[in-house]
């Protein structure tokens, strides 16, 4: 019994050091302010009537790249807390940039507010997100470096139509 005793004191004791072992909150919040940023700049950046544009046959609008980054933020912090992502009509904001700001903002606004509302015990639960069990701390980082990738690649779409991607943010 004492042994028992012993053992549950120490996992009470080593939760609090484990659950700090991810980025803090406040690092993961600046991050994802700062990619919602970045993808409004882009949506500026893009002429109303090219938000349809492909660099090649088959790959993703322009729109659909932008939104496909917000879907994904939206989509991963909602499994971790458990509440519905925002939804837009995608023949709407596919099409129109209003539209489409109006679908990252309120994406990125959840993502930043589900982050903030997390415990420091619910960052480090396993989530099972396409067949991958993860720490929720680890599917955000995910979340944000897939949106890092999109994005890049999305740097192309601008280019290809004569606008310059903005700089990196903190640069």
């Amino acid at each position: 019994m004492r042994f028992l005793m012993c053992l549950l004191a120490g996992a009470a004791l080593a939760l609090p050091a484990a659950a700090q072992q991810y980025a803090p909150k406040d690092v993961l919040v600046t991050d994802f302010q700062r990619q919602k940023v970045v993808l409004l700049r882009y949506i500026d950046l893009m002429p109303d009537d090219q938000l349809d544009f492909t660099p090649t046959p088959g790959a993703r609008t322009f729109a659909g790249q932008i939104a496909h980054i917000a879907q994904l933020t939206g989509g991963t912090l909602s499994r971790i807390i458990r509440q519905r992502a925002p939804h837009g009509d995608s023949t709407v904001y596919l099409r129109n940039k209003s539209a489409l700001r109006d679908f990252v903002a309120r994406n990125y606004d959840f993502a930043i507010a589900a982050v903030q509302s997390l415990k420091p015990i619910e960052m480090v639960r396993i989530s099972d997100l396409h067949d991958l069990k993860w720490p929720n701390w680890k599917w955000i980082l995910a979340t944000q470096e897939h949106a890092a990738w999109i994005l890049g690649a999305t740097g192309l779409y601008l280019s290809l139509n004569g606008h310059q991607a903005p700089n990196y943010l903190p640069f």
